[in-house]
């Protein structure tokens, strides 16, 4: 397997998502951070996204629940996101992945997002709670 995986989102052309494996020589440096931050974090002021790529090979169906993080990510990004997060803009920016990939036509990643909804957010997921970012996300 290389090393780590580049593209350009699909959500927002201008961010470069790298998806960054074990056998990459930065990923014991940026293993902290994964577990700090979660499977993916953008970099402040590079216009990158991070996202673990172990997680990806432990859990199996990778593309599904790449593109979930990926959706999560650039959420956080639309949504104006900066800093240590909180529980709102962790649910925000689950909602927003969920407008993003319903209206890519990525059905399929929507999955992980609703399996782990209510563990995540504490509350069963309703599309009504779209409400609070679809503003934010046109179209």
């Amino acid at each position: 397997m290389s090393d780590h995986i580049s593209y350009s989102s699909e959500f927002l052309p201008s961010i470069t998502i790298f998806v960054i494996f074990s056998d990459d020589p930065q990923y014991e440096h940026l293993k902290p951070l994964f577990e700090e931050y979660g499977y993916g974090f953008m970099i402040p002021n590079k216009n990158m996204i991070l996202i673990d790529g172990e997680i990806l090979l432990e859990n199996g169906n990778t593309e599904d629940l790449l593109k979930f993080i990926e959706a999560h990510e650039i959420s956080h990004v639309i949504l104006n996101h900066e800093g240590p997060r909180d529980e709102d803009e962790e649910l925000d920016a689950d909602l927003g992945a969920y407008l993003l990939l319903s209206r890519n036509n990525n059905i399929k990643a929507i999955k992980p997002l609703l399996k782990h909804f209510k563990e995540r957010h504490g509350i069963k997921f309703d599309e009504k709670l779209l409400d609070r970012v679809k503003n934010h996300f046109p179209g």
